[in-house]
């Protein structure tokens, strides 16, 4: 009898869902090198680890990767595909509309027991190190991952099981790794649970009132593009323009770089220690964090908690969504 054997994307699927599974050699779970990885680890140790595909376009999963010729070189203009073995989990999932004082609120995180139903639809596995890999193409798709990663801890995940491929999918295909583009159709479900909110990463809008009523106790972050900080700009989601009273500006702009090979990325830890002085912050202390809808934050928090290494800083998930519906008071440009 003819016998065939598995593919290495299957072996590397089952790697994925089994862990510890025999397959010619126990699946060994790797140590994570740090909050963020680079392609060529990723690449030498992906069985090793979770790799979950974060986006907010799942069609791109199956898409090919869009190129152009530029002076004679081929470049990459648009991910498409994904990290052979890759899980998926579409952005979206992770927001969700409540109740709040009578207001529907929409853009909110999901709630535990939601949060644990996308995960395990993605065949997440617990006790396994996680690698969140963005697209990469821009830094929103960055700030995604962040989110992802701040909701995850939030539910569990500890610091030392979670990092983000910097660079992400565009950095992977720049690099000259291949992709699949076959759909990903999970016939099973993983087997992820929620543990109890860590309220040390989370605030409440009373927290957040607090705060704005006694100045730098905590400090409040405003992690939106500066136009929207001044008041000069109101994102769709707001009902009118402003921000917190006596919160300090962090725009994203500065945050992050693009790479040589197009590919959007965090900076490095020393470049963020010199850079959050020149906006008159500290890196250590207790921080709450706030933006629009919750991404820009999550991305702050990213980088204050994991990178700089603050374990004082909450996200304000509702952010300026919450704030203003629920009538809160904000400080604005004159008329």
């Amino acid at each position: 009898m003819l016998t065939v054997p598995p593919s290495n994307r299957f072996i590397r699927f089952l790697a994925k869902i089994l862990p510890g599974l025999c397959l010619g050699g126990a699946v060994h779970a790797a140590s994570l090198p740090g909050p963020l990885v680079n392609v060529a680890w990723l690449h030498d140790h992906s069985s090793e680890v979770q790799i979950v595909d974060i986006r907010d376009d799942v069609n791109s999963l199956t898409s090919d990767p869009q190129f152009e010729t530029r002076d004679g070189h081929k470049i990459l203009i648009k991910v498409g595909g994904y990290i052979p073995g890759a899980l998926s989990v579409n952005f979206w999932a992770l927001r969700d509309k409540r109740e709040i004082d009578g207001q529907a609120i929409h853009f909110l995180p999901p709630s535990p027991k939601n949060f644990q139903e996308v995960m395990q639809a993605s065949l997440l596995e617990p006790d396994r190190p996680i690698v969140l890999v963005p697209t990469g193409d821009d830094s929103g798709s960055l700030q995604e991952a962040a989110y992802l990663a701040w909701e995850l801890q939030l539910m569990g995940v500890k610091d030392d099981q979670l990092a983000i491929l910097n660079g992400g999918t565009h950095a992977w295909i720049a690099a000259g790794y291949s992709v699949d583009t076959d759909a990903i159709a999970p016939m099973s479900t993983g087997h992820w649970l929620t543990k109890p909110v860590n309220s040390a990463f989370l605030a409440t809008t009373p927290q957040v009132l607090q705060a704005a009523r006694t100045p730098g106790q905590p400090l409040l972050i405003d992690a939106r593009p500066i136009a929207q900080y001044v008041g000069v700009e109101k994102s769709i989601v707001a009902t009118r323009p402003g921000r917190i009273p006596s919160a300090h500006p962090l725009p994203p702009s500065a945050l992050y770089r693009v790479a040589d090979d197009g590919s959007a990325r965090f900076l490095t830890m020393a470049q963020y220690r010199a850079l959050i002085p020149l906006f008159s912050l500290p890196s250590k202390g207790a921080m709450i964090v706030y933006c629009n809808t919750g991404q820009y934050a999550a991305s702050v928090w990213f980088i204050m908690h994991r990178l700089l290494g603050n374990d004082q800083v909450r996200v304000y998930p509702g952010s300026i969504n919450e704030w203003t519906h629920l009538n809160e008071p904000l400080s604005e440009l004159p008329g």
